[in-house]
């Protein structure tokens, strides 16, 4: 045995590299590109999960009933206010809304309601590309 021993120290003192220093080197060289595979798969996760969660938000919906209809948001802001049963919006009204709306992207309570009334048929729209 220490026969084997003293062959494998030599190997080492003269820098031959042995089947299994091959072996090992290999096995770390395969753990970093799993690693990079690991990392780049959860990039595209993350990205997808963000894309998913913009294209949820209200502020999305208002940009693609924008979009579809050729109205404005603040057109969109109008016509959310008067389908709002719960009370009368006057016009003072819904341009502090919408100057809060494009300062702080605050959505009043009325538009919340057209978009949610409207959600099942906004989803079935599908923008135009320009």
């Amino acid at each position: 045995m220490s026969v084997i021993a003293d062959k494998y120290s030599e190997e080492i003192a003269l820098g031959v590299n042995t089947m299994f220093d091959q072996f090992v080197s290999g096995i770390g060289n395969m753990c970093i590109v799993l690693l990079v595979v690991l990392g780049i798969v959860a990039l595209h996760k993350l990205n997808n999960k963000q894309i998913r969660k913009h294209q949820d938000s209200m502020e999305f919906y208002l940009y693609k009933i924008s979009r579809v209809t050729g109205h404005s948001e603040y057109e969109v802001f109008c016509k959310s206010a008067e389908d709002w049963p719960v009370a009368t919006v006057s016009k003072e009204k819904i341009e502090a809304d919408f100057k809060n709306y494009l300062s702080h992207s605050a959505v009043p309570p009325y538009v919340h309601h057209f978009v949610r009334q409207n959600k099942h048929h906004i989803d079935e729209l599908h923008l135009p590309r320009f």
